[in-house]
C-alpha cells in the first residue's frame, strides 16, 4: 500500500472513530481532532511508529484544513444524495408495482428501498 493510501486510510479510520469524541460531546472538527488524538495516544502506547506518523499527519491536516462549515456542507450534500436515492427507488418500486412486474423484482426493489431508507436515517442521525 503506498503512502497516500495509508494516509487516507488512517485519516478515514481516525475520523470515523467517534467514541472518544462522543464521550466528550464534541462535534465537527473538534470531534475529529479529539478522535485522532485519542488514537494517537493509543498508537504511542502500543509503540506503533508507522501509525503514530500517519495519525500525526492526519492531525496536522485536520488542524490546517478542517472547517466546521465545510463539514456541515458536505454532510448536507450526503443527506440530499441519500434522499434522492430513496425517492428514485420509491419511484422505481411504484412503477414496477403498477406494471405488475414479477414478485421477485418487486421484492428486490423493496429490499433496495429499505436499505436506502436505513442509510438516509443513519445520515440524518449523525452530527456533521
Amino acid at each position: 500500500m503506498n503512502r497516500l493510501s495509508k494516509f487516507a486510510l488512517t485519516l478515514l479510520l481516525a475520523t470515523s472513530m467517534g467514541a472518544s469524541a462522543a464521550e466528550t460531546q464534541l462535534a465537527g472538527c473538534a470531534a475529529k481532532r479529539e478522535s485522532i488524538r485519542s488514537e494517537l495516544r493509543q498508537a504511542q502506547e502500543q509503540g506503533l511508529s508507522d501509525k503514530v506518523a500517519g495519525l500525526t499527519r492526519a492531525l496536522d491536516e485536520v488542524n490546517a484544513h478542517c472547517r466546521d462549515s465545510s463539514l456541515v456542507e458536505r454532510h448536507n450534500k450526503k443527506v440530499l444524495k441519500a434522499q434522492a436515492k430513496v425517492n428514485q427507488t420509491e419511484r422505481s418500486l411504484r412503477l414496477a408495482q403498477e406494471a405488475n412486474k414479477e414478485p421477485k423484482k418487486i421484492a428486490k426493489l423493496e429490499g433496495k428501498l429499505e436499505k436506502a431508507k436505513a442509510e438516509l436515517a443513519a445520515l440524518q442521525a449523525q452530527q456533521p
